[in-house]
């Protein structure tokens, strides 16, 4: 057992309340922060002080990731020189029942995560680095702007299926330029074919960028569109106001995204201008891996954090949340297993999605990653397609292990190339 004073804090958005544990496990000290004023942490840090002269060891602090609401609390007590291990919410649920008496409030929960210190080998949490944090909330604020943006796009879509469901047959993509300047200043069927011929192309032409000739051809197809269904149209107050909204909020996400695509260029470019830039030559190497752009890159990089803390590929491997999950009871021993799907979901999403480029061809008829492209073809002479894609995102987080560890760009070999490799590197040692 690890014979050290141990504090627990259940962290709370104002407050927070600690335990300090002796190292016999009997509660030393209690204490509630507040977290509006450096005093309240001072008197905080005065306790584990006293513990370290009573125990003759310096406490280990434990606290769980709670959002955004637990990284003052981690800076503070990094900053004066203790060790804190932040650990999963699952963790700390796990021993929720550690007693039979079902009760459960700040105090109580701050014990049994100081408890779980003496269960477990948790690790100390390292302070990511200023930058590589500033990335990680940047691609975190991009992927969630981008999910609400598709969900206005299909609410967008539900309001213009009852008020015009022929409009996509002329502008299939509703979130264009074009389309969302004719719905906002048209909004039903009606009213297009109420609109101003010369004015309606000139909205068409100006949007789109594109010649008289092709507005004048988009312009006759919605107006005949918009003569059949007219009649079907459900031009209410309601379906007209909530698209206008709609629109306005898609216009706004739209412009949000692209402020942050360009604060994400402005800090790697902040980054490159160092003496020793170490986040744009990582993005850089990862960019050569075939299906990864540098958005991809980007998040990679901020989600993994400190590279050091995965010795070997399978860490990797299941730090993305891809390994298999084990289900094993006595003689019973479980063969259809999912992804444990543990870690940072946004891997999970750009892995998913640079594995679904990597399976597909150009429109040349070219393979985007000629190896794993027969490899999930393989795969799937046996497997079920999602299970195939599952062993393809698997290889390519070993690449991508491969790329950080070796600090060289992704060269395309064969399987056999690699064991031949292997073979003289072995000989040669």
């Amino acid at each position: 057992m690890n014979q050290v004073p141990v504090a627990g804090i259940d962290v709370g958005k104002r407050f927070s309340e600690m335990a300090i544990l002796s190292p016999s496990n009997q509660v030393y000290a209690r204490i509630r922060i507040n977290h509006d004023a450096y005093s309240n942490f001072d008197r905080a840090f005065e306790l584990l002080r006293k513990a370290e002269k009573e125990f003759a060891a310096k406490p280990v602090v434990v606290m769980e990731s709670t959002g955004h609401y637990h990284k003052i609390l981690f800076q503070a007590l990094n900053k004066n020189g203790y060790e804190v291990c932040v650990i999963n919410p699952i963790q700390s649920d796990s021993i929720k029942n550690i007693r039979v008496r079902k009760v459960k409030n700040d105090k109580v929960d701050a014990r049994k995560i100081a408890l779980l210190y003496r269960f477990e080998q948790l690790k100390t949490t390292n302070i990511p680095h200023e930058d590589v944090d500033c990335l990680r909330s940047l691609c975190r604020h991009y992927y969630k702007l981008s999910d609400q943006l598709t969900a206005y796009k299909n609410r967008l879509l539900g309001i213009v299926d009852q008020l015009f469901l022929s409009f996509t047959d002329v502008f299939k993509d509703i979130s264009s330029c074009t389309a969302l300047a004719i719905l906002e200043k048209y909004p039903t069927p009606e009213d297009i074919l109420k609109a101003d011929r010369q004015e309606l192309i000139s909205l068409i032409q100006k949007t789109a960028r594109k010649n008289i000739k092709w507005a004048t051809r988009k312009y006759e197809s919605l107006c005949s569109k918009a003569s059949n269904f007219n009649p079907l149209s459900i031009n209410s107050i309601a379906n007209v106001a909530m698209l206008k909204a709609n629109i306005a909020m898609i216009k706004t996400l739209m412009q949000s995204l692209d402020e942050a695509v360009e604060a994400i260029h402005e800090l790697l470019d902040k980054d490159a201008s160092k003496d020793m830039p170490v986040l744009s030559l990582t993005i850089e190497l990862l960019c050569s891996i075939p299906g990864i752009g540098l958005l991809t890159a980007a998040t990679i990089v901020a989600e993994i954090g400190d590279f050091s803390a995965f010795p070997k590929p399978d860490k990797l491997v299941a730090y993305f949340g891809i390994d298999p999950s084990v289900t094993q009871s006595g003689q019973f021993e479980g063969t259809e297993n999912k992804m444990s799907k543990r870690g940072p979901r946004l891997l999970r999403r750009v892995v998913f999605t640079t594995a679904l480029a990597n399976v597909r061809k150009k429109r040349n008829g070219q393979e985007h990653n000629p190896i794993l492209y027969e490899f999930y073809r393989k795969k799937c002479l046996s497997k079920p397609k999602k299970v195939a894609l599952g062993a393809v995102m698997h290889k390519l987080v070993t690449i991508i292990f491969a790329v950080l560890r070796d600090r060289k760009p992704f060269v395309l070999r064969k399987p056999e190339e690699h064991a031949k490799m292997l073979v003289a590197k072995n000989s040669a040692a």
